[in-house]
This record gives structure tokens, sequence and C-alpha cells, in this order.
């Protein structure tokens, strides 16, 4: 439900600028990336006067998270300057750090503006979620529903069989917002669109091979992950994200992602770096 998703976006203040955060997928083999980074965001953003808006965060995955205990985030305010404010968090499980993020906050700036237009694709409308797939396919994992869940409303574009994937270019489309109205706080918004950000990702440098994350013979995971704020946005209202791949070496793949909503603008890009390669 997207309360739950609320609820475990709303972090307990411990003191001394520490935050707890619990899991979303209590079930699930592992916590889901995007909900760290997400929770990461979330208390950073406690520490910052409210009119300074995240621009960037930059984060490195060192350990799989737990989801049998909650997470410690640990902020560091790092500096708070004329109009740019940096902090800098740690998420932590039994005393081992699972995420180290620096994250990094501006006052408003509309100096200068340009960005590629929006990418031809069908609409939202013409498209069944990946909820609907799922259980039309009798394949929901009801433990670990990171796209398939009530909370998110996620539809792509030229859906893939993960279970029989098919090699095709590593570039996929997908619409996402929640499946609720959400309260006028662009802090809420920004820590959403982050959440989402970690979708589909690794899914297109797999998909570029016709493999995917049910492969038993691969080792995936994510490495690192940044993404830039460039524009004010709703969570709640449709953003399309395309993730495509740059580069698979070295057991590694690299993917840029875009945010953009509806009516065309650009309003975040995410770049993320993953293990991919043969166990």
């Amino acid at each position: 439900m997207l309360q739950q998703l609320l609820d475990v976006l709303t972090l307990e203040d411990t003191g001394n600028d520490g935050f707890l955060g619990h899991n979303m997928h209590p079930q699930g083999f592992r916590v889901y990336g995007g909900q760290v980074l997400a929770q990461a965001l979330a208390a950073a953003q406690y520490t910052v006067d409210s009119e300074r808006a995240v621009h960037s965060q930059h984060a490195y995955f060192l350990r799989e998270g737990k989801t049998d205990r909650p997470i410690q985030y640990q902020v560091e305010r790092a500096r708070d300057g004329g109009s740019f404010s940096s902090r800098r968090v740690v998420a932590s499980q039994d005393n081992r750090p699972i995420l180290v993020c620096s994250l990094s906050f501006q006052l408003p700036d509309d100096s200068f503006d340009f960005q590629e237009p929006l990418p031809g694709v069908r609409g939202p409308e013409e498209l069944l979620s990946e909820r609907e797939r799922a259980l039309a396919s009798g394949r929901l994992n009801e433990d670990f529903m990171i796209t398939t869940g009530e909370d998110l409303d996620v539809r792509m574009v030229v859906p893939v069989d993960w279970r029989n994937p098919e090699p095709r270019s590593g570039t996929l489309f997908s619409w996402m917002k929640t499946t609720d109205a959400l309260a006028d706080d662009p802090a809420l918004h920004r820590s959403l669109l982050t959440y989402f950000s970690d979708t589909m990702l690794l899914d297109a440098g797999l998909v570029q091979h016709g493999r995917s994350y049910w492969d038993r013979e691969l080792q995936t995971a994510s490495l690192d992950h940044a993404i830039w704020f460039h524009a004010d946005f709703r969570a709640d209202q449709w953003l399309l994200h395309s993730a495509d791949l740059e580069r698979n070496s070295g057991g590694r793949t690299l993917i840029r992602g875009r945010f953009y909503t509806r009516e065309g603008k650009h309003v975040a890009t995410v770049m993320q770096q993953g293990l991919m390669r043969k166990r």
C-alpha cells in the first residue's frame, strides 16, 4: 500500500542527526536499494533548510541490507554555505555501513535553461501496469513487489518477459507514479523519485544480452548510484523514465536514466553502475 511506503520514508529521529528507518519489504530476500537511497535523502533533508532543495546525490552500495532489522542513518553536516549545503550520510545495520552517500542542496536559481525534448513514446493510458501483467501471468512475488505492488503504478512502453527475455536494444521506457495523490511536500516527491530511480536500470544492461535478474548463472548488484535533480515535479503524476545502456565491460554495466514529466520537462537524471558477471 502507498501509506506503507510513505511511513517507510518517514524516519524516526534518534538524536544528534541520527535517524532510524524501517523496511518496505520485510519478507524480501534483500533490502531494495531505492529504499535506502530514498531514506538517506530523507535523513539529509531533515537537517537542511526547506528552501534549499537537493540537486545531487552520489551513493555507493557497500553491503546487502537485511530485511529483518531497521537501518540507522547518521548525517554529517559537511558544510552550509551562502547558497549550497552539503551532507554526508552513512546507512548502517549492526554497526556496519551498507551505503554511504554525499548530497548537495541549493537555493533556487534560474540563470540558464536547456534540455533535450521528451522522447516520442506511447502514453501510459495505452499500457498495462507491471502489476496487471504479473497478476495475469501468475508470477506476482508478494514478498518483493517493487514495480508490481499497490503503491506504484509502473507501465513499460515495450514490456519484457523477464522469465524468457530476448536480446534487444538496451533502452527501456517506463511510465511511473504513485497510485494515489500525495501531499504538497516537494521533499517527499524528491524522496519518492529517488525510490523510483533504482528500477529498470540494471535491466537495461541485462536485456541487451537477452538475460534477466532471474538468471541464476549471473551475479548482479548495484554498485554505485548518482542522481541529479533539475526541476520541480510531482511523483503522483506520470513521469516517463528512460533507461539507456552506456557500456557493459569488466563485469559491470553502466546505465543512464532520465525522468520527464508528461508535459516534457526533464526533471532528473540518474547514472548507475552495477555488477553484471557470470558466477
